[in-house]
């Protein structure tokens, strides 16, 4: 399946390639606005896309004026969502993209003949591109496009603006295989590059994705960001990620790139014929923006004011990053730096993508407005768990979701045991797998893992029960009662549980009958956390677990005394209190 350059489809037409924005590789980053839409869908074999094409059109005629106005340098819309009659009146308003700006917007399904009538329509405004219709195959009926609209250069320096139309090229995956009945399918991709040559940018749309064997993959996943738009209800199935999965595993050096997966809204409801029941899909929506190891930022003060917009940071272990977009309706406004830049090092932008505003629908305005920070069901999560929000109360109260995620790691004792062990890349719960679910307590959209995340609250909650009715403690952890409390804070990053009198302990709960060698491994672990660290509280460190029902406390063979030569080891829970002073062997 060939991929076509822009400056080859265009030159037919006398035109030249823009020089878009995001394909400058210099200092300047540029901003895009990512449409995520609610539904309900309607598909037939008549019509794929919006259920009600009149709030369709008028959220896309919002989205549009806003990316002109905001200046935007991308604005891209998933597959099947802008009504043709939008578009229709976004160009022969003048709502179009600037010189240097491209709009990727995935429309409804159309046909021949409306695909032409719709280039009689625009034609004083806007020169339509696509490709022939010789070769294309004729016993179906619906195309699937996107429009890649861009203002093109004349050959004397004159803007003109044109509508490039790509076809999806191979049909998704339905029980019934009705897209494969009805598609027709498009045979080219294409490919913008940047006028110094050093950067591209492609289009796929949804299952598009099958399609793309590794030798073509290389088209589009060096020094390039491939926008993916989807329609999709399993969005991180293999098939559909298999692209992903051969570049996240290429040297990075030569698959150095973005890719941006921009779906519809979680559950979606869709319609069909008459008399036929709607269906809820209950799906994620999952729309993502992935950077390479080394473009993306896990820093706080770069993740959580994403956060605080619904762009949430995940490590993968793929050992990219992914920056997974929160799964309502709404318009999602981003400044990214570009993939590439040729200027000073000390310019180059390495935060990845950082989140402006985050847009929502206003029904009595019929426009996106300037949402409020979206719930990411952590505070359901939590008052679902009364023992487990309760036990988490002041580092809650931080309003820093980070320090839940390390608070609660901390207390399961599932940490790397190096000293940067709070970075969000090493934190468990920041992590995705090939699978791609999130495992955020603070973002609790994935039905996959409530399991992971129950355990885990439970594990605070646990803690927090010893500490309020126990009254025999470890003695190296002397002053832990009822009025201590579970928390986490930067200047103590090592212990998550703070007594009455101001010492800094760290109490892991392993649960019910943990096996010995992972007791053995998480006791040495934390032990030599807290020694490397140092100071008057490195041995404030009990390690507790259930066997039977009965509370037990793990024995830490480093937390044991030698200045006694006329007795063996002593075990740490003995009587006799430790001091915090290395022991003596003159």
């Amino acid at each position: 399946m060939p991929t076509r350059d822009v400056s080859l489809a265009l030159m037919e037409h006398g035109l030249q390639e823009p020089d878009l924005e995001m394909l400058r590789p210099t200092e300047t980053s540029y901003t895009c606005l990512l449409l995520q839409p609610c539904g309900p869908i309607f598909a037939s074999e008549q019509r794929i896309g919006n259920y009600d094409v009149p709030l369709a059109r008028a959220k896309s005629l919002s989205m549009l004026r806003m990316a002109r106005e905001r200046g935007a340098h991308l604005a891209v819309t998933p597959e099947y969502f802008m009504p043709w009659a939008a578009l229709e009146e976004a160009i022969a308003t003048g709502i179009t993209p600037a010189e240097g700006v491209l709009w990727v917007l995935g429309c409804e399904s159309i046909t021949q003949e409306a695909l032409v009538q719709f280039q009689q329509n625009v034609t004083d405004h806007c020169l339509v591109i696509h490709e022939p219709w010789q070769g294309l195959e004729i016993d179906r009926n619906l195309f699937d496009p996107v429009v890649l609209m861009f203002q093109a250069i004349r050959p004397d320096g004159a803007s003109r603006l044109v509508a490039l139309v790509q076809f999806k090229t191979f049909p998704s995956r339905d029980a019934l295989f009705l897209e494969e009945r009805w598609l027709r399918r498009g045979t080219q991709i294409y490919r913008f590059r940047g006028r110094s040559g050093r950067l591209t940018a492609a289009v796929i749309i949804c299952s598009d994705a099958f399609a793309l064997r590794d030798e073509w993959l290389t088209d589009f996943n060096d020094r390039s960001t491939l926008i993916h738009i989807q329609l999709n209800p399993s969005p991180r199935n293999a098939a559909y990620r298999n692209y992903r999965t051969t570049t996240f595993n290429t040297d990075p050096r030569s698959s150095n790139c973005h890719i941006v997966c921009l779906n519809w809204a979680q559950s979606i409801v869709q319609y069909g014929t008459p008399g036929t029941a709607p269906e809820a899909w209950r799906n994620v929506a999952a729309s993502t923006w992935y950077c390479s190891a080394d473009d993306c930022s896990s820093n706080d003060e770069v993740v959580i004011p994403n956060h605080n917009l619904g762009l949430y940071y995940a490590y993968m272990t793929e050992r990219r990053h992914a920056l997974v977009f929160h799964y309502d309706e709404a318009v999602f406004e981003l400044r990214v730096p570009k993939v590439l830049t040729i200027g000073h090092a000390i310019m180059a932008n390495r935060n990845g993508p950082t989140a402006l505003q985050r847009y929502v629908w206003a029904t009595a305005n019929q426009e996106w407005v300037a949402g409020e920070t979206p719930d990411a069901g952590f505070a359901a999560l939590a008052a679902g768990n009364p023992p487990a929000q309760s036990a988490l109360q002041h580092v809650i109260a931080t309003q820093n979701p980070l320090s839940i995620e390390r608070a609660l790691a901390l207390s399961a004792g599932q940490i790397t045991g190096r000293p940067n062990w709070c970075a969000l890349k090493d934190i468990d719960s920041c992590k995705i797998g090939p699978d791609e679910v999130v495992r955020r307590l603070t973002v609790a959209q994935d039905r996959e893992s409530r399991d992971f995340r129950h355990q885990r609250l439970s594990t605070a909650a646990q803690i927090h029960h010893e500490i309020l009715n126990r009254v025999e403690w470890p003695p190296q952890v002397d002053g832990v009662d009822a009025t201590s409390i579970l928390r986490w804070d930067a200047a103590d990053p090592n212990f998550n549980v703070m007594t009455s009198d101001n010492k800094p302990t760290l109490i892991a709960y392993l649960g019910d009958l943990p096996p010995p060698h992972e007791l053995e491994t998480i006791a040495d672990k934390l032990y030599e956390l807290l020694r490397q660290a140092g100071g008057p509280h490195q041995k404030r460190l009990c390690i507790a677990y259930r066997e039977f029902g009965e509370l037990k406390f793990a024995g830490i063979d480093a937390l044991t005394r030698f200045d006694d030569p006329a007795d063996d080891k002593t075990e740490f829970l003995a009587v006799t209190p430790l001091d915090y002073t290395e022991p003596s062997y003159g």
